[in-house]
């Protein structure tokens, strides 16, 4: 009898203790009926099982049965708050004191987890967020001291998690969809305009200048004031020419040398042989978009012999042709002939390193190349003839680069017809670019690129941006580490370099 009594008295003993630990337990749970799979795994409401995990469940214990240290005092998730702007979404978690978390991305992209560790929910779910941008915020808790915040996103945008104390806090800002225009006139005539926009893509950053030319001048400027200077930086140019503003121009090689179909004051600056999208500025003070093909001839011993390059280095078996846009001298070794032209007639012959006067031209000769000018003589008729395309011949300033982006309003990229490598022709870069308008003004655009602030722009892209500020004709000019936009003295953009590039050219705007 005595012996049934305590197996009794042993067996009450024991429901008592079975039920005392039911009550201390805490009963982790999914609090919102949306959730989704975490990024540990599924989401389920677990059960206790003896302070074991089993597939599919948590257990959940207290620190002390499990050996673990207690939680921070006050690491509690009391509240999610939203801030809703323009410009970015901020997600506020009040935690109290900051909890050890981690921060993943699922769903290419659009989704935002965040899990904190040595933290408790103090709250069931996380409130309705009405923010354009997102389509859910889930709050679920995983064992006794895990809590995960999933943001479901309608777009993969650009996400910042960090932490803030006193008090402890979570932060999530998403950047939205948005654009933002910033104008300042500058003066009469000269408008600037910073443009952000962040999208799905990401953001970009871009900087215009709307230039009405019947109250300023625009043209193109050498560095160092001719080619043979070699390169310089943007800003120099600019205050060179005491330039109210000015972006990089054309394309160019190490040695300054211009490459692209282009003139200055009549004169012949650089060349390409390739069929190139050029702006000319118009006898009638118009500006206008064509294609130019340069072409350059020498008519000498009642031959014509073309011309190989004007105002770069010669080399090997050519003919090149040099004006005072190069400099004082042609800098070519002794190893050539050269012919001093002025009027048609030979004024000088050199055998190198020739002074270019005023008014006249060099026509430097190589190798086989000499053989043509065999018996050529002071006195002799020798002449030039040059053309940039019947649609360019009649302007005195041309500036070279390309492609084309827009014509008549309409997006039109020439990339491909115009044989640009694809470091030009594809993908997002740093871009410089130029616009007219229906009334005539000019638009200078530069768009940042490579950075964090700006993802850069297509040709594409660069295009539209061009027609969104009102140009129905546009092309491209140098760009990447190029791209440079100054105003007033001050670099307006950030080059992607890091630092100023010295270039070859710069568009100037100079007062009237």
């Amino acid at each position: 009898m005595k012996r049934f009594v305590s197996i009794v008295m042993a067996a009450l003993l024991l429901f008592v203790q079975i039920d005392a630990l039911e009550a201390a337990s805490v009963k982790p749970s999914v609090v919102s009926q949306n959730a989704k799979t975490p990024a540990s795994g599924k989401t389920t409401a677990a059960k206790t099982t003896a302070g074991k995990t089993t597939a599919g469940k948590t257990t959940a214990v207290t620190a002390a049965s499990a050996g673990q240290a207690a939680l921070p005092a006050g690491a509690r998730l009391a509240a999610v708050r939203y801030g809703d702007s323009t410009e970015r979404l901020r997600i506020v978690l009040d935690t109290g004191s900051v909890p050890e978390y981690k921060v993943s991305k699922e769903n290419n992209g659009t989704r935002l987890v965040v899990t904190m560790n040595n933290l408790t929910a103090g709250i069931k779910s996380a409130p309705e967020c009405k923010s354009n941008v997102v389509k859910d915020v889930i709050l679920g808790t995983y064992g006794s001291n895990t809590v995960q915040v999933i943001v479901d996103m309608k777009a993969a945008l650009d996400t910042k998690v960090y932490a803030l104390k006193n008090p402890g806090r979570i932060v999530i800002d998403i950047q939205k969809e948005y654009e933002k225009e910033t104008a300042t006139a500058v003066a009469p005539g000269l408008n600037y305009i910073r443009y952000v926009r962040v999208d799905s893509r990401g953001i970009m950053t871009s900087y215009l200048l709307e230039v009405d030319r019947s109250r300023f001048d625009v043209g193109l400027a050498l560095a160092g004031g001719n080619i043979s200077s070699g390169r310089a930086t943007v800003k120099s140019i600019a205050g060179a020419k005491g330039a109210v503003a000015a972006v990089n121009g054309g394309y160019f090689g190490l040695d300054g040398t211009l490459i692209g179909n282009t003139r200055i004051d009549g004169q012949t600056a650089g060349t390409t042989y390739y069929r190139r999208t050029s702006l000319g500025f118009m006898p009638d003070g118009t500006l206008k978009l064509a294609p130019s093909e340069y072409y350059g001839e020498v008519n000498v011993n009642g031959k014509k012999i073309f011309l190989s390059g004007v105002n770069c280095e010669r080399g090997a078996n050519t003919t090149i042709l040099y004006n005072s846009l190069f400099g004082s001298y042609t800098k070519t070794n002794e190893y050539g002939t050269e012919y001093v032209i002025r009027d048609g007639k030979v004024t000088a012959v050199n055998q190198g390193n020739s002074f270019i006067p005023s008014g006249s031209q060099v026509i430097s000769v190589h190798g086989t190349a000499q053989a043509a000018f065999a018996g050529v003589k002071v006195g002799d008729r020798v002449t030039v003839g040059e053309s940039f395309g019947s649609e360019l011949d009649a302007a005195k300033n041309i500036i070279g680069a390309g492609p084309e982006l827009l014509r008549s309003g309409i997006v039109n990229v020439t990339a491909e017809a115009e044989q640009f490598p694809n470091d030009i022709a594809k993908g997002r870069a740093p871009r410089t670019a130029v616009g007219i308008k229906a009334d005539g003004k000019m638009l200078l655009l530069v768009v940042d690129g490579r950075q964090s602030h700006s993802i850069g722009a297509t040709l594409v892209e660069t295009a539209q941006l061009l027609k969104r500020f009102g140009a129905v004709n546009g092309f491209n000019l140098d760009g990447g580490g190029s791209s440079e936009l100054v105003l007033q003295g001050q670099v307006m953009n950030s080059p992607s370099d890091g630092k100023e590039r010295s270039v070859g050219s710069a568009i100037v705007v100079t007062g009237k």
